[in-house]
């Protein structure tokens, strides 16, 4: 499945590999993202947004961030297939955001 937006959830004192931006891009639709890094209470969410996405959202992530952030903060939002939805403005947007306990990317 190809996504919006794919983040993955790390520890606030560490980046992405270069593996993980390589999945995380891959798992994007389209060929051009803006990367995006949302941080939370005790950790970050980063990774890309395609470019359509982001000029739908006219560039104002603060929806997006509210979203991704009351996630990262309350494990009970969480759901197994780490898909979720947000409204963009012209439908929605889909977002895959991993917050696996080994840090690796789960395809789905």
């Amino acid at each position: 499945m190809e996504y919006n937006i794919a983040l993955l959830e790390k520890p606030l004192d560490e980046g992405l590999t270069k593996a993980e931006v390589i999945d995380l891009f891959d798992m994007l639709s389209g060929t051009s993202a803006i990367p995006i890094e949302i941080q939370a209470e005790n950790s970050v969410a980063m990774g890309f947004i395609n470019l359509t996405d982001a000029e739908f959202l006219n560039y104002d992530y603060t929806g997006l961030t509210n979203k991704v952030r009351a996630i990262l903060n309350d494990m009970d939002l969480e759901n197994e297939g780490c898909s979720y939805e947000i409204e963009n403005g012209h439908g929605h947007s889909t977002i895959y955001l991993s917050r696996g306990e080994d840090r690796t990317i789960e395809k789905v």
